[in-house]
């Protein structure tokens, strides 16, 4: 008879479906790698928007329960413009208090007073305060997706808006406070990237192990230029930052683009598009698509991806999507940043827009270095972002969380 499984508990500030979403993403990852290892029981927040999509994560978790909590700024603008209002004058960031919610922490105590776990895990920020309630004989471990006080470090520096600057420097110093305050308490954190677990030693944080995020299946390599010269960009368009990069291009780059390849076209795919970017569809050459079931079409005819962020931390997994597919990619360092990519091995890193436009202006029309870069890209994800790599290093991190738990019981024993 076989022996039962280990048992999770696996807390999420998002539900990780449908995969429209870097955040939902990688959460999605790791706990398809933890379910590999534990039944798992998801307790997770997702917006009260429409019904969610549920049969995926039943078909690989023990249980799925879902707490609605209103926390997307676009859709509940009043509501959280007024938590955002009531964080400015306490210590709490407001990228922390708008995920707090009793009917969360009344189902999460619920699980842990039903259950024996092996492991709690909370992934993403939102949910890391809630490890207060794991047993002290449980071990803990976070996925911390992004250095939050990083971010806003970059956005004090780079949003045009004074007030948002200021609001940027604000929070930053909360935000360093509390990933301080709350990260110390896992015994073990995963990161993304190496660069965010430097980052996060300078907060004073030790603990932590970083897990490649797995790309799609590369494709085959027979790859040949498409027609036409369509560059594209994916993701969710709901954070300022994002916004503020496609701004950028927009203002900064496309125009030098434009005026070496007259025909050019850009297309912007994925949801929750503010109305600054929904405007540019009104000019000539650029579709704001929204939100689509499958990207396979639209990375089929693009010539050249682009991720043009200024402000972002952790990685950017539409970049992998790029790769895998043999879509060659100029990126900004922020926005190709924690992947180690050797310069045109899918992709080039340009922060200034003359360099960023000549990049994509040889890969519109260099069919040679086009294909060299396909290749390349591709063999890159295949080496460094397997579904086995990730497993391996969530395998040897929850190793070290266990020692860690244990070495610390000890010393309070």
């Amino acid at each position: 008879m076989a022996a039962p499984r280990p048992r999770a508990l696996f807390l999420s500030a998002d539900l990780p479906w449908p995969r429209d979403g870097g955040g939902r993403i990688a959460t999605l990852h790791i706990l398809e790698s933890m379910c590999r290892r534990y039944d798992v029981d998801l307790v997770a927040m997702a917006d009260p928007v429409g019904e969610p999509d549920l049969e995926y994560l039943c078909s690989i978790c023990r249980s799925v329960e879902v707490v609605r909590i209103p926390f997307t700024f676009g859709r509940h603008r009043l509501r959280q413009l007024a938590v955002l209002l009531r964080s400015l004058g306490s210590w709490d960031p407001y990228r922390l208090r708008k995920f707090r919610s009793r009917p969360f922490e009344a189902a999460v105590r619920s699980h842990l007073r039903g259950n024996i776990y092996d492991v709690v895990h909370c992934d993403q920020f939102g949910v890391l305060p809630y490890v207060r309630l794991a047993p002290r004989d449980v071990v803990t471990t976070a996925a911390h997706h992004n250095v939050e006080s990083d971010i806003y470090r970059l956005a004090a520096r780079q949003a045009a808006n004074p007030l948002r600057r200021v609001f940027a420097a604000n929070e930053r110093w909360k935000l360093a406070r509390a990933e301080r305050r709350w990260l110390a308490r896992f015994d073990r954190v995963f990161v993304l990237t190496p660069d965010d677990a430097e980052l996060l030693r300078d907060l004073g944080i030790e603990r932590t192990t970083a897990i490649p995020m797995p790309a799609p299946t590369a494709l085959r390599r027979d790859r040949v230029p498409p027609p036409g010269r369509r560059i594209l960009t994916l993701g969710s368009m709901s954070w300022y930052g994002v916004a503020d990069g496609l701004i950028w291009f927009h203002d900064q780059v496309l125009p030098k683009i434009r005026s070496a390849v007259p025909d050019v076209e850009w297309e912007l795919v994925g949801p929750n598009a503010p109305a600054s970017i929904r405007r540019l569809s009104e000019e000539p050459g650029i579709l704001v698509t929204g939100y689509v079931e499958a990207l396979a079409p639209y990375l089929e005819r693009a010539r050249v991806g682009v991720v043009p962020l200024r402000i972002a931390g952790g990685v950017r997994l539409k970049l992998l999507d790029f790769l895998a597919w043999g879509l060659p990619a100029v990126a900004t360092s922020v926005g190709a940043r924690g992947l180690d990519i050797p310069d045109g091995a899918g992709c080039y890193q340009r922060d200034e827009p003359d360099a960023f436009a000549r990049a994509v202006v040889d890969l519109l029309t260099d069919d040679v270095r086009w294909a060299q870069a396909a290749a390349a890209g591709q063999d890159f994800v295949r080496e460094h972002h397997s579904t086995a790599s990730l497993d391996r290093a969530i395998a040897s991190g929850l190793e070290l969380a266990t020692e860690n738990h244990r070495r610390d019981m000890g010393g309070r024993e």
